[in-house]
């Protein structure tokens, strides 16, 4: 090597930090991957280390909500990314960045079945079906026009993640440093013939309402605005939750679920619909796509989502932000409507509908956390709830697995999402069957000194399929499991913990434990187990 060169490892991670910011990233150092982190350290690159790559792709992926920024995981080959594999599916179901640069065996093995370590028949092809793109590159100099496409993809399209694989040999070999290969690549923009069709539709509204998704996340005054100027109540989907403000008058929250909140939907005579699937887990009634009686207005940056699960009157493929703002600058303002009245019933109902047992576990969380908090939900009980109920004042600062519903990856969000806002309260709300799937990330937590609060609402196993064996009138089985002494399990990793028996305790507890360190606060409830 010259005095100029470096290892390919080494020149990918120059490239990343010196024109694309990255500046933090999350995995496991191992043999295979020796030459990025090397890279990581010539270029000062942060490397966090959860205890599995579970926990590097969900804190990459927590991180990256809150940040805006793609996250960036650094895996082994093999079980380092198979690990990863849950995660990184989770990123692309909510549309979500996410570069993953994994080593892969050496060239002269590739796909021979040779059986070296961590051998697989075709990494990048197991990955694929839950990228925007993956491939393996045995030509380093292909390497700056894919890290491109990545970026692309994140920025100006619909955002999944990415994954790269550099054979071992391949990365470890001597390179000029890297320049990078700019390729223009712009929004879409909706037609200006369908833009005027939806103006004409708008304008007829007399009982609009506005649906908003993920793809809202960036165009949270765009959407205030455009449903002022309609007078139109907003409906948020979890992966919009905080868009617009919890306590905004025309706010109608993450009530989607419930079915007099989906009838009346049914029958607006306006529906605009933008960046959602509008899927099974954002209306949870049994797989059923809305029947809109009226006409569809549909936004989204994806022309393939554009028409899944509705066929809209017009759709309108383009930014959320940029098109909302040009259909706010040229509809008729309302000056009459309903739009706050329908807000604050459906808001009504969905408390009112909320099951009795968690109400005043919800009522204290709500009277004791602060406006800048940031939450994470795992798939429990007291969560599904706390979607609905718990507030949310901005966005990028609500976290759960709404699409791929997996448990355990609250608290390996958390510490993402603690990483990328050192100064802000983080709340995971977990469930003891979901706390063991990650539980080891606490360990990490506590290294990173995460300012972090873990409820565990501790039913003795998986409470929610005990109550669906009981629904279809089968035998409870395998569903009693026990994280036996939670609270002696969280102080060995060195955090403070302690039980809570009532509301009022919890409240005196969580308002403490939210000024800093690292606390979890076990509840005990009652459960159907038979």
């Amino acid at each position: 090597m010259t005095n100029n060169q470096l290892r390919v490892g080494e020149a990918i991670v120059d490239l990343l930090a010196r024109e694309y910011g990255v500046d933090i990233v999350f995995g496991i150092p191992g043999v295979h991957n020796i030459e990025l982190y090397r890279g990581l350290h010539r270029s000062g690159v942060r490397a966090v280390s959860p205890r599995h790559e579970q926990g590097a792709g969900f804190m990459a992926d927590g991180w990256s909500i809150i940040t805006g920024r793609p996250g960036v995981c650094v895996l082994i080959s093999g079980p380092g990314v198979t690990n990863a594999l849950t995660p990184i599916a989770q990123a692309y179901h909510d549309s979500r960045p996410m570069l993953v640069l994994a080593s892969t065996t050496p060239t002269d093995a590739l796909g021979k079945s040779f059986g070296p370590l961590h051998d697989l028949p075709d990494q990048a092809k197991i990955v694929e079906s839950v990228c925007a793109f993956s491939q393996t590159v045995t030509d380093p100099s292909q390497l700056p026009s894919l890290i491109e496409r990545a970026f692309n993809v994140f920025n100006s399209s619909r955002p999944r993640p990415v994954h790269i694989a550099i054979p071992m040999d391949v990365l470890a070999q001597p390179c000029e440093p890297f320049a990078r290969k700019k390729l223009v690549a712009a929004k879409p923009t909706a037609s200006p013939n369908e833009i005027l069709r939806a103006i004409e539709i708008i304008n007829t509204a007399q009982n609009p309402v506005v649906i908003a998704g993920g793809g809202c996340v960036n165009a949270g005054s765009e959407l205030v605005e455009f449903a002022q100027a309609l007078d139109a109540p907003i409906l948020l989907t979890g992966n919009a939750k905080g868009v617009v403000p919890s306590s905004h008058e025309l706010c109608a929250g993450n009530c989607l679920v419930f079915g007099r909140v989906q009838r009346d939907i049914e029958s607006s005579d306006v529906v605009v619909v933008i960046g959602t699937e509008l899927s099974d887990t954002d209306l949870y009634n049994g797989g059923r796509a809305l029947n809109f009686a009226g006409k569809v207005v549909r936004i989204d940056i994806d022309s393939a989502q554009i028409v899944r699960r509705t066929t809209p009157t017009v759709s309108l493929v383009g930014d959320a932000a940029s098109t909302l703002a040009t259909l706010t600058s040229q509809i008729s303002k309302r000056t009459t409507g309903d739009g706050k009245t329908r807000a604050q019933t459906w808001r009504e109902h969905a408390r009112a509908k909320t099951n009795a047992k968690f109400v005043k576990w919800l009522q204290t969380i709500e009277n004791n956390l602060p406006s800048d908090a940031i939450v994470a939900l795992d798939s429990t009980q007291l969560a599904y709830s706390a979607h609905w109920w718990l507030p949310a004042t901005h966005a990028r600062s609500w976290l759960a697995p709404y699409g791929y519903g997996t448990l355990g990856c609250a608290l390996p969000m958390a510490i993402g999402a603690s990483i990328a806002a050192p100064n802000r309260p983080v709340l995971a709300i977990v469930g003891d069957g979901g706390w063991l799937f990650t539980v080891a990330e606490m360990a990490a937590a506590k290294d990173l000194n995460c300012n972090l609060v873990v409820v565990l609402w501790d039913n003795r196993g998986y409470e929610q399929i005990r109550e669906s064996f009981d629904d279809v009138a089968a035998p409870q089985m395998g569903v009693d499991v026990s994280s036996h002494d939670p609270v002696a399990i969280a102080k060995g990793f060195g955090w403070s913990a302690s039980e809570v028996a009532t509301p009022d305790e919890l409240g005196q507890k969580l308002t403490e434990a939210l000024r800093g360190g690292q606390h979890l606060l076990r509840v005990r409830v009652a459960s159907s187990h038979k």
